[in-house]
């Protein structure tokens, strides 16, 4: 029976990891916040601007944000522009403005925004679609404004500015086409989840309930078989707790989908939201059984911390625990393992 757990187990995270990179990188965007670029003297500065990233921040009645970035001759520019549901249905429609050598104008250019000398001009008024667009990655709902897609005329220095005539409010610049992760950009995924529920307008409050949920009920748990536990050394405990870690993660996934979907429309990336859910809920299933089965030192010991230790490498990999479960996983393929008493 152990043996069949084991294998199994194994089996399932190497599933999980080859669907999941199978799926993401033709739909995901690396997500980074924070920066000035109120002026092309003081632009956000972007290197490989066909890189797919989305670049969110706030404006103020009259503000732009200058993001800049070197093309060349024929290279492909790709940009987008998003913001919150509810800010959007309240009337918050920012533009577009593309800068840049050789374009033509093209649009009514705002009086406020700073043209650099011998620049052409394109703008992209901000326009509401009928309905908001579904995120299955993190997942959200957004309105998308506006898109540009052209070829650069010229080589040189093009800004993409964001700008709002009138009204304040949050939005992501959308910049390149190209689905390229980092290790750093992918594991931090679930921080930038939480600021991107907060430009949302979520509270702390709403973003953590769902982990908060299944951590007090696994702690209502152990409490309440307390005889079971008892013998538990500070493995089985790190293994057991990063096992509701990973069970938080997915209500929390199925609790923001909902949220989601309420906003938007059906859209088919909503099973890779549901993978998600199913893969978290895989993660702390494997862990918690791991936890409770009852091991002498030896072969069996050395694999069940491999299977901890893998099960760590699967939770980084699909954004699951919130970076405890799979720090607790770790603890307990490392931590010495004995029989409950």
């Amino acid at each position: 029976m152990r043996r069949w757990i084991f294998r199994r187990s194994c089996i399932f995270l190497l599933l999980l990891t080859a669907i999941y990179f199978y799926f993401t990188p033709a739909l995901a965007h690396v997500p980074i916040f924070g920066g000035e670029g109120k002026s092309p003297e003081t632009t956000i500065p972007i290197e490989n601007p066909a890189k797919s990233r989305v670049f969110y921040g706030q404006l103020a009645p009259g503000d732009f944000r200058y993001y800049s970035f070197e093309m060349k001759q024929g290279e492909r520019i790709a940009l987008g522009l998003i913001v919150p549901v509810e800010q959007g249905r309240q009337g918050f429609t920012p533009d577009l403005i593309l800068m840049g050598p050789g374009l033509t104008n093209e649009g009514k250019i705002p009086e406020k925004a700073e043209v650099p000398e011998g620049y052409g001009v394109k703008v992209f008024p901000g326009e509401l679609p009928e309905s908001p667009v579904y995120e299955a990655f993190s997942p959200s709902a957004f309105y998308s404004l506006a898109k540009a897609d052209l070829e650069a005329p010229k080589s040189g220095k093009y800004y993409a500015v964001a700008g709002s005539a009138q009204g304040k409010g949050n939005y992501g610049i959308v910049i390149g086409y190209k689905e390229i992760f980092t290790l750093k950009e992918w594991v931090s995924v679930p921080l930038s989840q939480i600021k991107l529920y907060r430009w949302e307008g979520q509270s702390l409050f709403s973003i953590f309930a769902p982990l908060g949920i299944t951590l007090t009920a696994g702690l209502m748990a152990l409490f309440i078989k307390r005889e079971v536990v008892a013998g538990f050394n500070p493995a089985r405990i790190s293994g057991f707790l990063a096992g509701f870690f990973f069970l938080g993660t997915a209500l929390s996934f199925a609790f923001q989908m909902l949220i989601s979907l309420n906003k938007s429309s059906y859209s088919p990336e909503i099973f890779i939201t549901i993978f998600l859910i199913l893969a978290s809920l895989g993660l702390g299933a494997i862990a918690l059984i791991l936890s409770l089965m009852d091991e002498e030192y030896g072969s069996r010991s050395v694999k069940k911390r491999l299977c901890f230790f893998f099960l760590g490498i699967a939770g980084l990999i699909l954004w699951a625990g919130w970076f405890a479960g799979p720090l607790l996983t770790f603890e307990a393929a490392v931590l010495p393992w004995k029989r409950k008493k």
